[in-house]
């Protein structure tokens, strides 16, 4: 039983490295363009200064300290989520696209939007957790809406600036 495991582990492992490029690409292409719209400089500023309002009401930090843990949890979250954003497009791609396989549809950008915030809650979430020790779910939601207004704008301006990309 542990062998037929083993097999069928390293063969969907294989799978998913051994098809071709493009269609990898193809898969997560929502993604993608969440992610390159995160390191434009207006979504980098609205997040900021959301985050920052955010810490400083929910966190009840100085706004010095706010500023500081804002710019740290977007600096952690910038640098992972340039590979974790897009991974877990992948991933939720892999679930979603033997029902609705048009990668543009809009449940595919819905379900990227979705994973998107998750993956910045989770990293700015642990990072002010292990830096600042500041408890997660005391985090969670807060950061949920201020990751929501971040990823929006990425989906909303980048996508709709995108050739043959609907909404």
């Amino acid at each position: 039983m542990q062998k037929e495991k083993t097999f069928y582990g390293l063969f969907l492992f294989m799978s998913i490295f051994l098809m071709p490029v493009y269609a990898s690409a193809n898969m997560v292409w929502p993604s993608l363009y969440i992610a390159e719209g995160m390191r434009s400089w207006y979504v980098i500023l609205t997040g900021l200064a959301a985050e920052i309002v955010f810490v400083k009401y929910f966190l009840k930090e100085s706004l010095l300290k706010s500023a500081l843990i804002a710019f740290i949890m977007n600096l952690v979250s910038t640098a992972f989520g340039i590979f974790l954003i897009p991974l877990s497009g992948f991933i939720g791609e892999l679930l979603i696209t033997p029902f609705v396989y048009d990668t543009f549809h809009p449940t595919h950008w819905l379900m990227s939007y979705a994973l998107a915030v998750l993956t910045n809650v989770l990293i700015e979430g642990f990072t002010v957790k292990i830096i600042f020790k500041h408890k997660f779910k005391k985090m969670f939601w807060w950061l949920c809406a201020a990751n929501a207004v971040s990823v929006i704008i990425c989906a909303l301006f980048h996508g709709l600036y995108m050739e043959n990309i609907i909404i």
